[in-house]
């Protein structure tokens, strides 16, 4: 009973450490367009996953389930437009700027904000503090963006855990293109900046099925978009469920690549304890961003390219795997207030936090379109 009241009440203030910020930032986002209420409840959401992931130390299970919940709500409220009738809420109907279209056009926005500068023309500097929000959140959660904020990621990292097994093993292929998004990001930061244009958004995007492409004449170059599109939208609903693999995010997410990189200026890490890893390859076959290497009987390496979801620990029968800071190593507090300054603690705390007031563009508007629905 003693060991349940000391897990019980840290895990009680560790929820009202998240539910508080969000339920401030969800209400100003939503202001008078919505009810209150929707914003509160999305804030209780957040706190009700930030307790139980601290409670039962599930963090990777209750992590999914909200980047889950995330992404169908940003679906249902700009996505389903089957519904659009139903859903005639007045409250955010265009959709929130795409934070992974920072990174294929971000030499277009430098060139923008000289211009903006070398002009006078302050008032067309907007997307430059979107580039500054950015880093903010990459200096606070880094590549957990990916698994914790991202509207589309929470779409392939939700159907990749519906498959009790994978259908098709891909790690030994996998892990040979596991460096295409960084070639695609390249490619496609040269190919927007020669032509001044969105270059992704217009032909690999699969939620930009709109007739706004470039070259809307041509009949030829307009199916091949479609095309393209079609084949990333496959990537992102149906490789999931035949690899139990982020499949999108891993091999067609130019962003991801780009948080790789920028991601390392965070300092929460996934860190190996070689003493424990006894390169069984659980954590290989459990990750779902073909982020960790390993030989068999040799210790695992994790990649640039984990963003920090948790699979990999809840895999390791040793316990040899754990968030860190910097990669050093920490006792793990398993019980009472000292939880509290655990890494994993203060990882869950910023990544949820931040997550949740992002999402709270989207979650707490489709919540009105659901009761709206219902009604």
């Amino acid at each position: 009973m003693l060991s349940a009241y000391k897990r019980l009440f840290p895990a009680l203030v560790f929820a009202a450490l998240v539910f508080a910020p969000v339920a401030v930032f969800s209400s100003r986002i939503v202001s008078r367009e919505i009810s209150f209420f929707y914003a509160l409840a999305w804030a209780v959401f957040a706190g009700g996953v930030a307790f139980a992931s601290f409670y039962t130390g599930r963090v990777s299970f209750f992590r999914r389930i909200f980047f889950s919940v995330s992404a169908l709500a940003f679906l249902v409220h700009f996505k389903f437009n089957l519904f659009s009738k139903v859903f005639d809420s007045s409250c955010f109907k265009d959709t929130p700027y795409c934070h992974i279209a920072i990174a294929p056009s971000f030499l277009n926005y430098l060139y923008l904000q000289y211009l903006a500068l070398m002009s006078g023309g302050w008032a067309v500097w907007g997307p430059l503090s979107l580039v500054f929000v950015w880093l903010f959140a990459t200096l606070i959660i880094g590549r957990a963006w990916c698994s914790w904020a991202c509207f589309y990621g929470g779409i392939d990292d939700g159907l990749s855990a519906l498959p009790k097994k994978a259908l098709l093993k891909t790690e030994k292929w996998g892990f040979k293109l596991r460096d295409f998004p960084a070639a695609l990001l390249i490619f496609l930061l040269l190919v927007s900046f020669a032509n001044m244009l969105p270059v992704y958004c217009l032909w690999l995007c699969p939620f930009k099925m709109t007739g706004s492409f470039l070259d809307t004449d041509y009949a030829l170059i307009r199916n091949i978009q479609y095309g393209l599109m079609v084949l990333a939208l496959a990537v992102l609903f149906l490789g999931p469920l035949l690899t139990k693999k982020r499949t999108f995010c891993s091999f067609l997410c130019p962003f991801g690549a780009w948080q790789a990189f920028w991601g390392k200026l965070n300092p929460f890490r996934i860190s190996v304890n070689a003493l424990k890893c006894t390169g069984c390859q659980a954590c290989v076959e459990a990750c779902p961003m073909y982020a960790i290497e390993s030989e068999p009987g040799s210790k695992a390496e994790i990649s640039s390219y984990c963003n920090l979801c948790g699979e990999c620990l809840k895999a390791c029968a040793a316990g040899g795997i754990n968030y860190s800071v910097l990669g050093f190593r920490m006792p793990y507090i398993t019980e009472g207030f000292g939880k509290l300054l655990n890494p994993e603690s203060f990882l869950v705390f910023s990544a949820l936090t931040l997550g949740a007031t992002f999402a709270s563009l989207w979650a707490p508007a489709a919540m009105g379109d659901i009761v709206k629905l219902i009604r």
